[in-house]
């Protein structure tokens, strides 16, 4: 039992927070962590208790102050470890490929269970069972209000140490700009009219994803065999991901002078159109023909197709693990200015091809990325729904936020995950997987990095997607079939040079 000070009082819960209670848009964050040994319980609980049920968020109850407007507190409590870390009876000499079964169907059995509002909205399941990547697995499953993507992982990292010093945090990769090539200083009116140009596409792309955000809450929807139906995000989902080689990812970044984050994004179009093409394409489809760039290409059916998805974007600085760990074990106060959930929404096109020179994903998946970075439609957003839940209350905006996710038929995330390996209490992770439920999508995909390892996690409507491990397959296929490409290019170039 891990007390709480009396004098401690309840704390606001943050609009976003209280969006994310609503029916029509409850989101929960379930992260796997492969370990490669077996867990003892006991320990386990020890350290539970000293550390993560320290943390206010994971001590304290959300409670109703008024029920008709979702207007709510954080309440600190008492936490009861053996009410949060659970371990479900399983056999724990079961084969390696009868582990991954096992593990995947309990996954999806506890995210069809809503949270206990009566205890703080977290659960830590460990499972001695042996799978494919693991020799154990633990199951945190927490409400998405409690905090956003990089700051959970924030927590969970700083119950951890670096397996090369065991007594340091991990440490998170640094976001690095791009050198500029040396060369001649532009001329200052060139400069000027560069800043001219920029300001105006600033404008331009603000714009017409304003537009598109407005469209596509009211009218605009997108059709193809992906799509889920209105309400779908209560459908019951199955919840697979696949360890992918990270270097791997960054020969393809560097090889294209382009970011990781676009890589995976055109990963991401290339397994979706290699998937949907392969399921879904018709049997009159247009024979292979020459695109503008001078690239073959199959023309299918589906490429005429709306497939559009919503990338969530931290709005604010997030916390580090050096702060998670300052308030676990230091007793800092929580900063509301780094801890919460303040995001906006992105929305990504995608275009459906077969490409027979793989290395148009990436470019495709770059000119996107390129000009959503130059928009400011996702602050317009968030400012709007701000807006909305002081006019229209929280459930009224709750259903617009709905009906704009609605219309769109995937979630796309990233996190940086610790750039070497660690041990989670002790014990050396082996993979770490987070993944989303709970939003009106058929389908999310998370990608998370770890050391030299890139997970990607899929949320995936069962009856959509009845064969789950199959999209995996795709997605590694495509990341191989990409890299294979971009060697290829570069051995030419080095010919050439």
């Amino acid at each position: 039992m891990v007390a709480v000070q009396e004098e401690e009082q309840c704390v606001p819960a943050s609009p976003f927070s209280r969006l994310m209670h609503t029916p029509n848009f409850n989101l929960n964050v379930i992260t796997i962590m492969g370990l490669s040994s077996t867990l003892d319980v006991n320990w386990i609980k020890h350290s539970v208790s000293e550390s993560l049920a320290r943390h206010p968020r994971f001590s304290s109850l959300l409670v109703y102050e008024d029920e008709a407007k979702y207007k709510m507190s954080w309440k600190p409590t008492e936490v009861n470890i053996d009410d949060h870390v659970l371990v479900p009876d399983l056999d724990p000499e079961l084969e390696h490929e009868k582990g991954d079964s096992i593990v995947d169907e309990f996954i999806t059995k506890i995210a069809q269970t809503p949270m206990d509002l009566s205890k703080p909205l977290w659960e830590l399941y460990l499972l001695n069972v042996k799978t494919s990547n693991s020799a154990s697995t633990a199951v945190l499953k927490l409400h998405h209000s409690i905090g956003d993507g990089v700051s959970l992982i924030s927590i969970l990292l700083a119950c951890g140490r670096r397996i090369s010093d065991p007594e340091a945090l991990p440490v998170l990769p640094e976001s690095k700009k791009r050198p500029v090539k040396p060369g001649k200083k532009r001329a200052f009116i060139s400069l000027f009219f560069s800043l001219i140009w920029r300001f105006f596409l600033m404008i331009h792309y603000t714009l017409v994803d304003t537009i598109e955000f407005f469209s596509t809450v009211f009218t605009r929807k997108d059709a193809n065999p992906i799509k889920g139906d209105k309400g779908i995000e209560h459908s019951p989902k199955r919840f697979v991901h696949r360890v992918l080689n990270l270097d791997d990812v960054k020969l393809i970044k560097n090889s294209m002078n382009t970011t990781v984050n676009d890589v995976m994004f055109g990963i991401t179009n290339a397994a979706l159109s290699n998937y949907i093409h392969r399921r879904h394409a018709s049997a009159n489809d247009a024979p292979s023909k020459t695109n503008e760039n001078g690239a073959n290409e199959t023309s299918f059916s589906l490429k005429s197709m709306n497939i559009r998805g919503v990338a969530a974007y931290n709005m604010r600085p997030s916390a580090t693990v050096q702060d998670a760990y300052e308030v676990m074990h230091n007793g800092k106060d929580l900063d509301l200015k780094i801890w919460g959930n303040m995001v906006g929404f992105i929305l990504l096109p995608l275009k459906l091809r077969i490409h027979q020179d793989p290395l148009l994903y990436i470019e495709d998946s770059k000119a996107v990325m390129n000009k959503k970075k130059l928009s400011y439609q996702c602050i317009i957003e968030y400012h709007i729904v701000k807006m909305l839940i002081k006019i229209l209350g929280m459930m009224k905006t709750a259903l617009v936020v709905n009906a704009f996710l609605s219309n769109v038929t995937f979630a796309f995330s990233s996190v940086m995950g610790p750039k070497d390996e660690i041990s989670f209490f002790g014990y050396p992770l082996t993979y770490l997987a987070p993944t989303v439920y709970g939003f009106p999508v058929s389908i999310l995909i998370h990608f998370q990095s770890y050391a030299n390892k890139l997970i990607v996690s899929l949320a995936l409507d069962e009856k959509l997607f009845p064969d789950p491990h199959e999209l995996c397959d795709d997605f590694q296929n495509s990341l191989q079939i990409i890299k294979d490409a971009a060697i290829r290019k570069a051995a030419v170039q080095g010919y050439k040079m």
